[in-house]
């Protein structure tokens, strides 16, 4: 929920961040006042370039799927338009 709030107020997504309490990153699912942080505590949010890296792949690899069906559907209507001739 955390990371959620973060992310509409500094445009990083929640899967790049990294959040730090007492020098030790927190995961994502651990409660915040189960790990030991309370009212007023200090937390570090950083950006996580490993995570940036992946999805900027899987973007990059979404986007040639999404050329490549483009180009089977282009071809595909050629063929029928030569099919109905």
């Amino acid at each position: 929920e955390l990371k959620k709030l973060l992310a509409s107020q500094t445009g990083l997504h929640p899967q790049d961040q990294k959040l730090f309490f007492k020098d030790k990153e927190r995961d994502s699912r651990d409660f915040l006042d189960m790990t030991g942080v309370k009212d007023k505590s200090k937390m570090v949010l950083q950006e996580d370039p490993q995570s940036q890296e992946r999805r900027y792949l899987e973007m990059r690899r979404n986007a040639k799927m999404e050329k490549a069906a483009k180009s089977i559907t282009e071809v595909s209507l050629e063929v029928d338009n030569l099919a109905g001739q």
